[in-house]
């Protein structure tokens, strides 16, 4: 799988991540969007400022689950995130000083346009 295809993927569950957990809030506690969002953004990095309202014990387990969730996916993404900045990087790097090799050999050489 490329390094693109996996960047987007790592996107896309961080994107559904946020979605889950703000549906969760929402459907478990009833709680308005504003306020999953906000639940779900201080599970994610977790802050740990406390709950927006107090929590039911539905709720309670969907956290424990949601921040288990979150942070296994979370690390993923940050390694491929790192991933596909370094290969890029590298990969880079490694194709310029090939070519500035190459450019050195040639000698005795005309560009014809």
């Amino acid at each position: 799988m490329s390094t693109f295809m996996r960047f987007f993927i790592a996107f896309l569950l961080l994107v559904l991540l946020i979605a889950g957990g703000t549906v969760g809030y929402t459907l478990i506690e009833g709680w308005p969007i504003t306020d999953s969002l906000y639940m779900t953004f201080i599970t994610l990095t977790t802050v740990g400022f406390g709950e927006v309202h107090p929590l039911s014990e539905e709720g309670r387990h969907f956290t424990i689950v949601f921040l288990i969730v979150s942070v296994a996916i979370v690390g993923y993404s940050i390694t491929i995130l790192f991933t596909y900045i370094f290969e890029g990087i590298i990969l880079k790097a490694m194709r310029e000083r090939r070519m500035k090799r190459s450019i050195k050999r040639i000698k005795d050489h005309y560009i014809i346009i």
